[in-house]
Order: C-alpha cells, then structure tokens, then sequence
C-alpha cells in the first residue's frame, strides 16, 4: 500500500497545467484560469477549466472532475496505484509504499 503522505507529496509537486498540457490538450489562460476542450468527450466549444492554484480541474460539459490523479487515471484508463506510479516517473520520483512489500510495476518493469 502506498503511503498516504507520499501520495500527498505527489500531487502537490505536480503541476496540473504541464501534466494536462503533456496529453495534448491545448489549454488557453483565462483570467486565473485555463480553459480547454475536454479530452473525455466531443466538443467544438472549450468547457474544460484548470484552476492552477486549486490544481483542480472541471468540465462544465460531461462533468468531469478532479486533481492529477483523477486525470492520469481518467486520461490513461489507470488503477490509483498505477496513477500513483505515472505520476512518481514523470517526478524522477520513488514511490513510497506502508510496507517491505512492493508490487512490480508494470511501467519501469522492476521493483520500485
């Protein structure tokens, strides 16, 4: 099991912006805000929002909803340990698990 203070420590070195901006979805300033077209579903008119001081994000359109683990598991159809892990190799980052056991993962093919 991931540790919930490393978890913690993950989303808040992540910036939301690069890691949504990584995807290929333009996102254009808006006042304090950044606004896009969704990646979760079709349209021609921008109702995706990034709030980079909430580091949240919300389209007004399908619905969706969340923080940078709720995007990289949305984005790549990811379990939240797997997130987790995107999220860590993107930081150059370790993951830190509650106990000596530690899963195999399947995006650096070793022991993290």
């Amino acid at each position: 099991m991931i540790r919930a203070e490393y978890v913690q420590r993950v989303k808040d070195r992540t910036d939301l912006i690069d890691l949504i901006q990584a995807f290929h979805v333009p996102l254009k300033k808006a006042g304090s805000k950044y606004l896009g077209c969704c990646p979760f579903h079709n349209e021609k008119t921008p109702s995706f929002n990034v709030d980079p001081l909430k580091q949240i994000y919300k389209c007004f359109g399908c619905g969706e909803a969340g923080d940078a683990l709720a995007f990289v598991q949305k984005f790549k159809n990811l379990d939240f340990p797997e997130a987790v892990e995107f999220l860590a190799g993107r930081l150059n980052d370790t993951v830190e698990y509650e106990s000596s056991t530690r899963p195999k993962s399947r995006f650096f093919g070793k022991r993290l």
